[in-house]
């Protein structure tokens, strides 16, 4: 009798044993988007496709906020609020028909500028190399390097619709400063404006392998009577490729910027 109670018990420890152990397993392998990258190397790998990660907007408010940098109105200069005051966007509390809108990128194909295509409702794709972060967007099919190789803004180039961008690390964090821009593009898609005298510092970071996030300080003395600051987050899309998409399709970004929503891929 004690010998059966014995071998029971055994028995008893050993499948307990055995139902801890893969109960432990299990939980190791469960995916954690919260967790953070595994190597110093792969917190400030941002390569992959990336989508602006927002909501669909559900009210006429949402649906202006949504193509803004801020939700607070930034504090503008009497130049500044004469140029937003012409602007006729085709988003915003007032919004024009596209056959109305002076936004030059409907009716001049001209490129969207920097940081606005970050805006649009389609994807981007960031490739690296040791000394230069690239940001490719669908939109256009236009690009904005970032220079990280220690050189300095180059001050031979034109004035940029899309900037002259250098960059540092700090930690895991991409520092990026934009300067030389051309006075023909909008902040955003309501209309803000900016000036030549435009100044971007983006403190770009991946707190976790599925998100980035941008924050970004806009500085122009032109336009603005003080610096003000906007926070922009993406969502890793690992099974999206970029589409060419170029102005000549002008029928297919006003389908998808009117319904608001990118194509499933």
């Amino acid at each position: 009798m004690r010998f059966r109670l014995l071998a029971i018990a055994m028995v008893c420890t050993i499948v307990l044993s055995f139902s801890a152990a893969a109960s432990a397993q299990t939980q190791t392998k469960q995916p954690s988007e919260a967790a953070k990258p595994s190597s110093p190397d792969a917190a400030t790998d941002f390569s992959g496709v990336w989508m602006l990660d927002r909501t669909r907007p559900l009210t006429v408010v949402e649906r202006y906020w949504m193509y803004e940098l801020n939700e607070e109105e930034p504090p503008m200069t009497a130049w500044g609020a004469a140029q937003f005051k012409a602007a006729k966007s085709s988003f915003g509390v007032h919004a024009y028909p596209l056959a109305e809108t002076n936004d030059s990128i409907y009716h001049s194909c001209t490129p969207p500028g920097y940081p606005r295509v970050l805006l649009h409702p389609f994807p981007m794709q960031v490739m690296q190399t040791p000394g230069e972060v690239i940001l490719l967007f669908e939109y256009d099919s236009v690009s904005h390097p970032i220079y990280t190789d220690g050189r300095s803004h180059d001050t031979t180039l034109g004035p940029l619709w899309m900037g002259d961008s250098v960059g540092h690390w700090e930690g895991d964090t991409l520092v990026a400063d934009t300067v030389n821009f051309n006075e023909k593009t909008w902040l955003d898609r309501v209309g803000h404006p900016h000036s030549g005298a435009l100044h971007l510092v983006e403190r770009i970071r991946r707190p976790n392998h599925f998100h980035l996030t941008d924050d970004i300080t806009i500085d122009d003395p032109k336009a603005y009577t003080k610096p003000w600051t906007a926070h922009l987050d993406f969502l890793l899309r690992p099974k999206w490729t970029l589409e060419e998409l170029y102005c000549e399709d002008q029928g297919t970004f006003d389908d998808i910027e009117n319904n608001e929503t990118k194509p499933a891929k």
